[in-house]
């Protein structure tokens, strides 16, 4: 990288930066994420923009507490596999 203006950027992203992931991902679909950043147009790189979308924007993504068939199903398989 030569100049400061082809830099990515770094650090914590704003919600105009996650909303402009989202509409690209509405747009175009998930995959090709070598091409998100140029279509959406952000200053990040790819791996950043398919992480923010995995992670946090995703709008299947579950948060909040595990339910209790979801705890009793990891304590018996922890009681089965143990730690690996």
């Amino acid at each position: 990288m030569e100049g400061s203006s082809l830099r990515v950027r770094k650090g914590a992203w704003t919600e105009e930066e996650d909303l402009l992931l989202k509409k690209c991902i509405e747009k175009y679909g998930e995959g090709k994420w070598h091409q998100v950043p140029a279509r959406a147009g952000l200053n990040r790189c790819r791996k950043s923009c398919r992480l923010r979308w995995l992670n946090y924007l995703k709008p299947n993504i579950k948060r909040g507490h595990f339910a209790a068939d979801e705890v009793d199903l990891i304590i018996r398989l922890h009681n089965l596999l143990g730690n690996r």
